[in-house]
């Protein structure tokens, strides 16, 4: 199905992502999966509209390497977006980790 991204009236550039999940949950979808890079992830953050991650971890260290978000409204580590691990699974040598967003106020475990 043809979606055009929805922009906010205020940014020429972005996406007004209430306006865009409205729309597909119009259409009946009710999960979405994000596939992008800090920028994405930064803007479903600071929109509220995250509530489960998947990541990868995989046994190599670099010296550097970009940021998992970008934005996001999280500057300090007390602001940190707290998640709940649901599952580990081995992939080979890698690691797939899943994990819901935490309720507001919960602390480090």
């Amino acid at each position: 199905a043809d979606i055009r991204s929805p922009r906010p009236a205020s940014a020429a550039r972005g996406l007004d992502i209430d306006a865009l999940l409205a729309e597909l949950h119009a259409r009946g979808v009710r999960s979405v999966l994000l596939e992008g890079g800090p920028t994405l992830a930064g803007a479903f953050v600071a929109a509220g509209a995250v509530d489960r991650v998947v990541g990868y971890l995989a046994p190599a260290l670099l010296g550097a390497g970009p940021a998992a978000l970008t934005g996001g409204g999280i500057t300090t580590i007390t602001e940190a977006l707290r998640l709940d691990v649901r599952e580990c699974v081995a992939l080979g040598p890698d690691l797939r980790i899943t994990a819901a967003v935490a309720a507001p106020g919960t602390k480090e475990h």
